[in-house]
């Protein structure tokens, strides 16, 4: 007689997934797709994946992929308002049959090989666990690391708020941050983390299915991520972030980036983010953020967000594929940070192993493809001693990638398919 799956693999346990979304519908289907091939490397069986797409009032062409999904067996909620991150998520959670942990995610998602087990392990290895997140890239070869996030304060905020008018300030909180994603983009064990970034998270049964909400409804969009993690660090709850986890996130392909973000989206986060300040931050700190956004307001804009010197442009015409390339201005290990600021304070990173000064250094070609067109700010930069050896500007043009990566579907008949 064959032992239950559960028994020899205790951490394998019935699993539910909740996929957000809106105006992505290409993506989303990848997203499924890459998530069921990893429940299949687990040995998972495909009655204990519970599958849940939630669509939040989509109004482009998302109804021909939600039938794809709906046929391939997942479960499809197709809300006639925007319910907003976490009323999508709850709405999920209402419809789950099942009992175990839940992984609410972005549809921009895809799972690499590994990534699944690696988080269902790490959350089951200690009871005290909370919530576990993966590292994340932008690109499916796994070389453009997303930036750490960290928990969000009404004191960093006033920080990050007079940086836009105090040079040095700005340049210490670069240095901060920069400190911070070189430990995170270099570490391979699970680190503890205050933070897990609301795109992909996976929390345990007690936490998801408890008497509370699992996400809150008051924030529309944003922050809803970061009230979780206030929540779960109250309730004496750990998270972590486990390394091994390697997921590709795709980057604002719902929301947007640059222009495309106003509007809607910077209401909504705006609306979110003073929700998030009154319930987790104090009077005074609240009354100090306000009066340093006022300050800021009232000054000359030539004297806000003033471009360092000393940074080099890159002409991409005549480059191969129109990508950055550079010759390197030191050797060893590097990072090469990437910004959509001049000031660093948030990053993307590439590391560069063994390199030697004087090379010939190109952009990889796969995290190229899904940048946004517009300007960047790169550096290199020490990844022991946190030296900067060269700063770059550059404007990238062409298009970035709008087809999600190829998954193969799974057919129940053959394999289990995509079950809810």
């Amino acid at each position: 007689m064959k032992s239950a799956p559960h028994l020899l693999r205790p951490w394998l346990q019935p699993l539910t997934a909740i996929v957000v979304n809106y105006k992505s519908g290409g993506f989303a289907l990848s997203c499924l797709r890459s998530l069921q091939a990893e429940w299949a490397r687990c040995g998972g069986d495909p009655r204990d994946l519970e599958l849940i797409l939630v669509d939040n009032a989509s109004d482009d062409d998302s109804a021909r992929w939600l039938d794809t999904i709906e046929r391939e067996g997942a479960r499809v909620l197709r809300s006639k308002m925007n319910l907003g991150y976490a009323g999508a998520v709850e709405w999920g959670l209402e419809h789950s049959q099942q009992e175990g942990p839940v992984l609410f995610l972005n549809p921009d998602l895809f799972f690499l090989p590994g990534s699944l087990q690696s988080l269902l392990c790490h959350l089951a290895s200690d009871p005290a666990l909370g919530a576990v997140a993966p590292r994340t890239f932008v690109d499916e070869d796994a070389t453009l690391y997303l930036p750490p996030i960290v928990l969000p304060t009404a004191w960093d905020e006033c920080l990050g708020t007079l940086g836009r008018a105090v040079p040095f300030l700005a340049r210490f909180l670069a240095r901060r941050q920069s400190n911070l994603a070189r430990d995170h983009w270099s570490a391979w064990r699970p680190q503890p983390a205050d933070m897990l970034s609301g795109a992909c998270v996976l929390v345990c049964a007690e936490m998801a299915r408890g008497d509370e909400p699992l996400l809150d409804t008051a924030y529309p969009l944003y922050y809803e991520d970061a009230d979780l993690c206030q929540r779960l660090a109250a309730r004496a709850m750990h998270m972590d972030w486990v390394p091994a986890a390697r997921v590709v996130h795709h980057w604002s392909r719902s929301a947007g980036a640059g222009s495309a973000f106003e509007g809607q989206p910077r209401e909504f986060w705006n609306r979110s983010r003073q929700v998030y300040m009154e319930r987790w931050s104090k009077a005074p700190m609240r009354w100090a953020l306000s009066w340093c956004e006022r300050l800021i307001a009232r000054l000359p804009a030539a004297l806000l967000d003033r471009t360092p010197r000393g940074i080099e442009r890159i002409d991409l015409q005549g480059q191969e594929g129109e990508r950055a390339e550079l010759v390197l201005p030191a050797g060893g290990d590097l990072f090469m940070e990437l910004s959509m600021t001049p000031h660093f304070t948030l990053c993307a990173g590439i590391a560069v192993r063994g390199a030697e000064l004087g090379e010939s250094w190109s952009f990889p070609a796969s995290a190229w493809n899904w940048l946004f067109p517009g300007t960047y700010f790169m550096r290199a930069v020490d990844s022991e001693s946190g030296e900067i050896h060269g700063i770059w500007t550059f404007t990238k043009t062409v298009p970035a990638r709008s087809q999600a990566l190829a998954s193969e579907p799974f057919h129940p008949a053959s394999q289990g398919g995509i079950t809810a």
